[in-house]
């Protein structure tokens, strides 16, 4: 009778044991999704850029270094930026991207159940594809925006046990467009979770 108790009595430790080691660990893996709010920047006479939404969706991945970390994401991005001018009304230009952050934050706050973080690093961006119709009524020679694209992100966040919110700003340094000299700027909001 004892060995009956005694078996699964050890499978339970040593799955606790398990998940008390995951939780001490230094590395976390999670999904997040969040909403953009972004604009395209652009050199044009009478064509302005406006905000306009859009959302991304993906994994992380954090390594906490003590109170600082190193946090990589993997996110599939859609964007969107108004045009404003004598060629364009409130008109939209599209984007969708393959978004890869890699940014360094500190917790100025940390405890049991609570961080506070501040951070910041860069984002590469891969265009998929992109709708950008007004810009080719407006230039002609205008084709598609450039493929990759390199910007920088800085922002802040809480976690609350294993869910993570952040806002972030994001720009770009180098131009998405060559021909109307784009480059976009993002807000974005976004809440994670961390499965481990």
């Amino acid at each position: 009778m004892k060995k009956h108790f005694l078996l699964p009595a050890i499978a339970l430790m040593m799955l606790a044991n398990s998940a008390k080691s995951q939780e001490n660990s230094p590395v976390h893996v999670g999904l997040k999704a969040g909403a953009n709010y972004s604009k395209l920047s652009l050199s044009a006479p009478g064509l302005s850029g406006k905000y306009a939404t859009g959302f991304s969706a993906g994994a992380l991945a954090r390594v906490d270094l003590g109170a600082a970390y190193l946090q990589g994401e993997l996110l599939y991005s859609k964007k969107s930026g108004k045009l404003d001018g004598a060629a364009a009304k409130d008109q939209k230009a599209k984007w969708s991207s393959i978004d890869v952050p890699l940014v360094v934050g500190y917790k100025i706050l940390k405890t049991e159940q609570m961080n506070l973080r501040l951070f910041g690093g860069a984002v590469y961006s891969y265009t998929l594809n992109d709708k950008t119709s007004i810009f080719k009524q407006i230039n002609p020679a205008f084709k598609e925006f450039n493929k990759s694209n390199v910007g920088y992100q800085a922002g802040a966040g809480i976690d609350l046990g294993k869910l993570t919110f952040d806002l972030r700003y994001e720009g770009a340094l180098t131009d998405i467009d060559k021909t109307f000299k784009s480059r976009p700027q993002s807000f974005q909001a976004s809440v994670g979770f961390l499965i481990f």
